[in-house]
């Protein structure tokens, strides 16, 4: 009988044990982890790098995701440019044109072109796995493009320094905001210059005009107004992104406006019909996507079943932004050009050169 009892006892526990098992193997996260390997161990039979060209205005941009990647996936040598958007598009438009193309993904802020280049039938349609995860309303239904990570434009201020938080664009107007603020040209980003568009709708130009007296730094590029922040030197700055988290900002808190628009938008990837390395652009385009790697960005994921980002509640829950007015703004260029050259007769013309190269905006980062 007791032997009985035992062999009952441990055939339920091996049953128990291989249940578990199934059940840990069936889980979307080890579904996700399956077909990343499934994906790296295809592609590292037939490529041994990737080239990454993505949009950003500091050098060291993306290092957060060669360094994962790195890690990773080491049999894969990943190479990654980082340069303004604007730049980048035209430089594959020249390349796709001569079939030299370099780059085998691109994760651009110029959605426009993800549009236009599917038109011309030269973009791959691939869905990565958790894709379905992506709202409907900011990724192609083909898989000709997806966004990769969200980005929020909204204001920036030095905690430790202001007297109050700003809870509106209207704050930045008082007095302790003079010769306190640091500006990125809105003429010179189209992210930023949409945020302007949401300005003026709201407040008028009166409110350039005052923001003009109030003699802010201009500069081109986003991040050196960040870290001016951050570092005290400035009080505020809006038109930037920054880290969703007190405890790692820095002091450079990111204020999403309680009624005024703010700007969030997802920055889109894609691969190329004629991607020389396929295999790993699939497998990159899968793995960036990971809740890995979407938990790693400092700001919103374009996922919908990751955790929020400390406080700031997800994207969705705020009616003052809108991810899809942004994708609007970017398709009618007519509109948005004559707006910039409104805002440049206002401000006057860019000056500088390169946020990635001149070296009086390097020595501010």
């Amino acid at each position: 009988m007791i032997k009985k009892v035992f062999v009952i006892l441990i055939t339920s526990i091996i049953a128990l044990s291989c249940n578990n098992e199934q059940d840990n193997t069936n889980t979307p996260e080890q579904a996700e982890m399956n077909e990343i390997q499934r994906l790296y161990n295809e592609a590292k039979t037939v490529d041994k790098e990737i080239t990454i060209w993505g949009g950003g205005d500091a050098p060291g941009r993306l290092d957060w995701i060669k360094n994962e990647w790195e890690k990773d996936f080491p049999d894969i040598k990943i190479n990654v440019r980082v340069d303004l958007s604007k730049f980048l598009d035209a430089e594959v438009d020249q390349q796709l044109a001569s079939n030299t193309l370099v780059p085998d993904v691109v994760q651009l802020q110029t959605v426009h072109d993800f549009h236009r280049w599917k038109s011309e039938g030269v973009l791959e349609n691939f869905k990565p796995f958790g894709g379905e995860q992506i709202p409907n309303n900011i990724k192609d239904p083909d898989g000709a493009f997806t966004p990769v990570y969200m980005v929020t434009f909204a204001m920036i201020a030095n905690r430790s320094l202001v007297a109050n938080i700003p809870q509106s664009y209207a704050d930045l107007l008082t007095p302790q905001y003079k010769n306190n603020l640091i500006l990125t040209y809105p003429h010179d980003d189209d992210a930023v210059l949409y945020l302007y568009k949401k300005i003026v709708d709201q407040y008028g130009w009166e409110y350039i005009d005052k923001l003009i007296q109030q003699k802010p730094q201009w500069i081109r590029g986003t991040a050196a107004p960040t870290t001016q922040v951050r570092k005290g030197n400035k009080l505020a700055t809006m038109g930037t992104a920054g880290i969703f988290d007190k405890s790692l900002d820095g002091g450079a808190q990111v204020v999403l406006p309680v009624k005024d628009h703010f700007l969030t938008w997802a920055q889109t990837g894609a691969i190329f019909k004629t991607t020389k390395h396929k295999a790993a652009a699939k497998l990159y385009m899968t793995w960036i996507l990971s809740k890995k790697m979407q938990g790693l960005w400092g700001e919103w994921s374009v996922r919908d079943d990751m955790p929020d980002k400390a406080e700031y509640k997800s994207y969705k829950t705020y009616p003052n932004t809108s991810p899809t007015e942004f994708i609007n703004f970017m398709l009618d260029r007519d509109a948005l050009n004559n707006f910039s050259k409104q805002i440049e007769a206002k401000i006057g013309p860019v000056q500088g050169g390169s946020p990635l190269t001149d070296p009086a905006i390097l020595e501010l980062l």
